[in-house]
Formats: C-alpha cells, structure tokens, sequence
C-alpha cells in the first residue's frame, strides 16, 4: 500500500485549495443546515470546519498506514488488506480528475473511514468483539451533514454493499485461521497496538459535538 503516494496528492490537492476555495464554498453552502444538528462554535464557524474536514482528510493515510501495520503485527493482514486495497484505490482514483480540490477529497476520506467503520460493525456482528477498537462515529457523522444528506447517503449504501458482499463471499473470512483469530486474539495486546490510533481519533474531535436534537 503507497501511503505515500495518498500523502503526495492531498498536498498537492490542498495547494490547489488556496486557489479554488472549493472546499471552503461547500462548507460556507452547509453552514445553515449545519446548525440544526451540530453545536458549532459562535465565532469563526466556517474556519473552525475546514480545519476539521482537513484534519479529517489529512487522517486517512495515518490511518491506513496504522491498520497495515498492526494487522500485520497479529497475522491478520490477509483478511484487513482487502479493504485497505478498496480504500486506496478509491482515494488515489481522484487523481485522474482534472484538477480536484479538496471537497472531492473529502468524498474520498469519507468513503475510507465509512468502509473500515462497517467492517468493524460485521465483524462486532459476527464474534461479538470490535475488530479495531476506534470510534469514529462522531467525526463521519460531522463530515456527513456537510456532504449533505442525500450524498453521503448514496456513498453509505456503497459502502455497506461492498463490505456485506466480501465478507459474505470471499473464502478468506471463512478460513480457520480467522476463526482461530477471533477466538485466541489478546485483547490487551491489540488495544496496546492501537494505542497510535487511538490518539489520531481523539485529536478529531475538536469541540465539536452533535445536540440533543440530530
């Protein structure tokens, strides 16, 4: 996986994003609907959420290079590199766009952090224990109002489509060494493991919570 080559183009992208302000516009768009569903801060709105949706954005190579190397430090990589494969792809797939700016980015970020969210969720489903214990609910949920609702609708049913198929189909997830996975797994060693992701996730939290009424 060429995290690298993900940390490349967001750079590129964001130089490009002083120019265009694309992702900037797309917030500023959102700002009204936003207020009916997140407690937002009472002086530079607009600022405070670009600087979220970047953060955001700049989160999913740090994120996937993390899940690459803790799944290979347990011997899970086989059944973890499937989705990171789906998620870079998806993410470097914007650079064959003419020119795209950060709000497209941040379709892809979302997409990435959606997919490896529903993998946690079947896999809670299937043993009763989370895979990977992160919690990004708080940040999708954020960045899903300001995509709009219909949107991140659409990339949520992706989503979901595409985890349930391989996971219900591909042989792998159905090997006894991933069952013998889930049975023998230290769970204290794991959380140690992820203790770097851990941190990444709490640094996204940046005052911003949903009220009473989302």
């Amino acid at each position: 996986m060429d995290v690298q080559a993900i940390r490349q183009l967001i750079i590129r992208v964001k130089e490009l994003e002083a120019q265009s302000r694309h992702l900037q516009k797309l917030i500023s768009d959102q700002i009204e609907q936003l207020h009916r569903t997140i407690e937002l801060p009472d002086k530079n709105v607009c600022e405070t959420l670009l600087i979220f949706t970047m953060d955001y954005i700049d989160h999913v190579p740090d994120f996937l290079e993390a899940l690459n190397e803790a799944s290979r430090q347990v011997g899970i990589h086989r059944f973890i590199s499937p989705f990171l494969d789906i998620a870079e792809e998806n993410f470097m797939a914007a650079i064959t766009r003419d020119q795209p700016g950060l709000d497209l980015l941040l379709d892809k970020a979302y997409f990435a952090h959606r997919l490896i969210e529903e993998v946690n969720d079947q896999y809670l489903v299937k043993t009763g224990s989370t895979l990977i214990p992160m919690n990004m609910t708080w940040a999708n949920l954020i960045i899903h109002s300001i995509l709009g609702e219909d949107f991140a609708n659409q990339l949520d049913e992706v989503v979901d489509k595409t985890v349930d198929k391989m996971m219900r189909f591909q042989a792998i997830y159905h090997e006894e060494t991933f069952r013998e996975f889930v049975q023998d797994r230290s769970a204290e060693e794991w959380i140690r493991i992820w203790s770097r992701w851990n941190c990444l996730s709490n640094n996204l939290g940046i005052e911003l919570k949903f009220t009473s009424a989302a």
